[in-house]
């Protein structure tokens, strides 16, 4: 479906070992002529080094159509905010209402966010 509608690249920052996790997600999207990148992101410890590969992801991306995705996508709206805040230069309460829609990050994310 994805690449049907003209997405071009996976982003993944969910964890491989997750019992969720979609089985030889590489290799499907692979197979559907699309590329991938997997960024693994301990939910209990972002580190700003996962978000630096998730800014280099979407530079090489360049305006080719991405999917970014986790288990639960709270991952994916952090992320988002920040990328958009710090990257795109998004006023700062129009990201935050991206990602406060999906959630209100608390603790490391609260954090990893500020």
């Amino acid at each position: 479906m994805l690449a049907r509608i003209g997405v071009r690249w996976a982003v993944n920052l969910g964890l491989h070992s997750h019992e969720q996790a979609l089985p030889d997600e590489a290799g499907t999207v692979a197979r559907l002529d699309m590329r991938y990148v997997h960024i693994p992101v301990d939910f209990q410890t972002p580190r700003d080094e996962n978000f630096q590969a998730f800014c280099g992801a979407l530079a090489a991306c360049g305006d080719e159509m991405v999917h970014v995705h986790s288990i639960i996508n709270d991952r994916v709206s952090a992320f988002s905010y920040r990328y958009q805040r710090d990257v795109l230069g998004m006023d700062e309460n129009t990201a935050r209402l991206g990602m406060e829609q999906i959630w209100r990050p608390e603790g490391v994310w609260a954090a990893f966010v500020a």
